[in-house]
């Protein structure tokens, strides 16, 4: 039986890649945003359908309209990979596990942009944001209600059996950190928000979903994603005042912000009293959200503060010094050029053995100068050029201001394959060139000639 289905749903992949490839996109950048993954006769779910939805890009007629990748800026992401490579192999760190990450950032970064170029739009990363979104609160909410505690766990495991490996005390190890749930629910409520902000034509149902997912970086407990969503929103009043136009949108977004939040609340406290949740989860979001960041900044302004609820806030900020004081070290040729991928976790650089818990260093250490100097060309230049080619502010704008404020607390997120999705992304964007729609326009236009 479990064989005649697999044959059954293998054949009603490749009708949906020949027939629709538009849906197998979707699929692919989905799975991929919310990171699910599992092994069918022993081979990468997700690694066979990024492989062949590449193959499809590859000789799919319309690919022969629009430039190639390599002729644009997104080439650039691929000189980025392949310094990487060459750094990550003088140090004998390339890995099997480095190529498989490596590999799908090739291939999420090649599809993003040829379904922009092909399309004219990013309506299939969006649906493919939403979806991966919806996916990880509905994690979170199936955690909080049958577990009880973190580590996350997923439906897609309940769903195919996937037994998710405990330690010597019969606990669940995590696998994914919570906050990546957090970051996927921001990175959703931040491209939505910017829609609804600038272009002025978010969809009615679309604005339900943006409760939904502050709920969900609250149930994450995220500090940095809040963070982030601070950022970007300071961001986006500042420029539309800047713009000279009126206040009034300024007033609209905040307004629409509050009110989302306190929704979130609301729906939280429904989420609550019908599935019963248990106080140890509430009292982690009260103390993770509330109690510690208080607690520093008690202590930076020199106040009377409670130290236990320091804890990891305070580890960070030391993990970083480590760190920093780790990349001083360094030979002057490996702080010049790097020392491969993962190397500072492979020789033991860090506090406990672990990450700097802060991307940029993380990418310094690991890239180097150069390689550190390189990539914030290609997106510093990407935003830049956004920035100064449209009127406002993109959504892919505001998610990759997102994803750095994001990034000061966290580790590789800036060089992860969804990263550089959105970056492709972006590209094509700025090379095609968007013409904003008019208030007489049925639907947003889009200018398809490189500019």
């Amino acid at each position: 039986m479990n064989q005649f289905l697999v044959a059954v749903a293998a054949l009603l992949f490749i009708y949906i890649l020949v027939k629709k490839p538009d849906y197998f996109a979707v699929l692919f950048f989905t799975i991929s945003l919310a990171d699910i993954n599992f092994d069918v006769a022993g081979v990468s779910f997700r690694a066979v359908m990024g492989l062949l939805l590449m193959a499809r890009t590859i000789i799919d007629p319309a690919g022969k309209e629009f430039a190639s990748p390599f002729r644009t800026k997104v080439g650039l992401i691929y000189v980025f990979l392949l310094y990487t490579l060459v750094n990550t192999m003088a140090y004998g760190l390339d890995t099997l596990q480095y190529y498989k990450i490596t590999g799908q950032v090739v291939v999420t970064a090649y599809c993003g942009y040829h379904y922009f170029m092909k399309r004219g739009d990013y309506s299939i990363l969006k649906t493919s944001l939403i979806l991966a979104s919806l996916i990880c609160l509905g994690d979170l909410v199936y955690t909080y209600a049958y577990v009880g505690t973190f580590p996350v766990q997923r439906i897609y495991h309940a769903i195919l059996g996937i037994q998710q490996e405990v330690n010597d005390q019969g606990e669940f190890i995590e696998v994914i950190n919570h906050n990546f749930y957090g970051q996927t629910c921001a990175m959703c409520l931040m491209f939505l928000l910017t829609e609804y902000m600038v272009q002025k034509r978010t969809k009615s149902w679309e604005l339900v979903i943006l409760p939904l997912m502050l709920l969900g970086v609250l149930m994450s407990t995220s500090r940095s994603s809040l963070l982030g969503i601070i950022g970007v929103f300071l961001f986006l009043a500042v420029r539309i005042s800047r713009s000279g136009q009126s206040s009034v949108r300024i007033i609209k977004i905040t307004v629409s912000v509050v009110l989302a939040l306190v929704f979130a609340f609301v729906l939280f406290s429904v989420v609550q009293d019908t599935l019963q949740l248990k106080a140890e989860f509430l009292n982690r979001i009260s103390y993770r959200l509330v109690e510690e960041p208080t607690a520093v900044l008690q202590k930076r302004l020199g106040l009377n503060y409670n130290a236990q609820s320091l804890e990891a806030m305070e580890w960070r900020e030391e993990a970083s010094a480590d760190a920093f004081g780790a990349f001083m070290r360094l030979e002057p040729l490996e702080q010049f050029f790097g020392i491969g991928y993962w190397g500072f976790v492979v020789r033991n650089l860090g506090h406990t053995n672990l990450p700097p818990h802060n991307g940029f260093l993380l990418l310094l250490i690991e890239n180097g100068i150069v390689g550190f100097a390189f990539y914030m060309f290609i997106v510093i230049g990407a935003i830049r050029t956004a920035l100064r080619k449209f009127a406002e502010p993109t959504p892919f704008v505001c998610v990759l201001i997102f994803i750095f404020l994001y990034c000061i607390g966290q580790n590789g997120e800036l060089t992860l394959g969804t990263t550089f999705l959105f970056i492709s992304t972006m590209l094509a964007q700025n090379y095609l060139g968007v013409k904003e729609p008019k208030d007489d326009d049925p639907e947003p236009v889009t200018e398809l000639k490189p500019v």
